[in-house]
């Protein structure tokens, strides 16, 4: 995909989401869904616009500050072997992943624990955390409270960013992202995946029904598994990971 045929994109998903009634952040806190179900899903970004277009009668939009488009950062951490990593790739439940967030619109960072536990929820847990050693003792007593590993085991491994756009529905038991210009980093290596477009679905446990998922269905889209994480250390650690799980989905995003 060109910069010319991203840019128009861009504008075009910038026009919609202008048309969405706006939720604000505090309004949002009703729908936070800490203990949830996550249905995922991978398309060509082009999408996004067909996916805005259809959603827009059941859905309001968050916005903060006048705007509805977020970049996202996020770093993650792992041990020098990936275990947790290694743990997803092994389809391995009651599993981790420890990142630390940053909002730019609010400018608040967060240290963020998500656990995926063997009936298939995804538990969050977070701390403010804005200081610039992300493992001072306050996140170090959080992480080793909520979770059975040491801080010293870990190391950055990567830093990820995207643009977010999230939408709540009207009954307000679901919240979705759609996630767009997707780019990973480490020390030595930056890679991009312009043509990706993610969405994921975050409901109540007990809910199933949804306007969104029917847009999906509609556009012949599966729900998949797919882990920003796992997918960027695929990308940047390609020699030093199992990855045989996941070349299917790398495989499918080169070739949106």
């Amino acid at each position: 995909m060109n910069t010319n045929s991203i840019e128009k994109i861009q504008t075009q998903i910038e026009q919609l989401v202008s048309a969405y009634s706006p939720i604000t952040l505090a309004e949002m806190d009703a729908v936070e869904l800490m203990n949830r179900l996550d249905t995922k899903y991978f398309f060509t970004v082009s999408n996004l616009i067909t996916v805005l277009k259809e959603a827009l009668p059941y859905y309001r939009i968050l916005e903060i500050n006048g705007k509805r488009q977020f970049q996202y950062y996020t770093r993650y951490f792992d041990t020098p072997e990936f275990q947790l990593y290694h743990d997803h790739h092994n389809g391995r439940l009651n599993r981790y992943k420890i990142r630390q967030r940053r909002y730019d619109v609010t400018g608040k960072e967060y240290f963020e624990i998500k656990y995926k536990n063997n009936k298939g929820q995804t538990l969050k847990k977070r701390i403010e955390n804005t200081q610039s050693e992300v493992f001072n003792p306050n996140a170090i007593s959080f992480l080793e409270k909520n979770t059975p590993f040491n801080a010293k085991f870990f190391d950055e491994v990567l830093q990820n960013k995207f643009i977010r756009i999230t939408l709540v529905n009207k009954n307000f038991t679901e919240r979705a992202t759609l996630d767009y210009a997707l780019e990973f980093a480490s020390s030595s290596q930056t890679i991009q995946y312009p043509q990706v477009g993610i969405l994921e679905i975050k409901q109540d446990f007990s809910v199933r029904c949804s306007p969104l998922k029917e847009i999906m269905h509609q556009l012949h889209t599966n729900p998949c598994s797919l882990s920003k994480y796992c997918t960027g250390v695929v990308s940047l650690y390609p020699r030093q990971v199992k990855a045989n799980a996941f070349k299917p989905t790398i495989l499918k995003l080169h070739n949106l």
